[in-house]
């Protein structure tokens, strides 16, 4: 269940099915063009009692989950449970930082592989 400050921003997204790091690059690039500071990670997180590689977007006190390192069709979703959260596996990323356009054909090439 995504927070309100959240799901208020990334509603729009919250049905695409991308790969990990292209929900990582697309999360970054909405936060930057509303002027929002974030910080994008690696980390290591504990689902259902299982330890996975994942991406992260800190953004003020949220976590926002892009997905396992090595999956090609992730929902962005977010971390409630920070102790889930391996602090000392975390690694600050430096994606590219996309503008609003190229997200737009990022998730236009999704919608069209989707549908092949």
């Amino acid at each position: 269940m995504l927070s309100e400050s959240v799901a208020s921003i990334f509603t729009p997204y919250l049905t695409l099915n991308l790969s990990a790091f292209d929900n990582l690059k697309l999360v970054v690039a909405v936060l930057t063009d509303k002027g929002e500071e974030c910080h994008a990670l690696e980390a290591e997180v504990l689902f259902d009692g299982k330890q996975q590689s994942a991406y992260l977007v800190r953004w003020n006190k949220y976590f926002i989950y892009c997905g396992r390192t090595n999956s090609y069709g992730n929902q962005i979703d977010e971390v409630v449970d920070l102790d889930a959260i391996i602090a000392e596996s975390i690694q600050v990323l430096q994606p590219p930082v996309l503008s609003m356009q190229q997200v737009e054909f990022m998730c236009m090439e999704n919608a069209h592989f989707d549908h092949c």
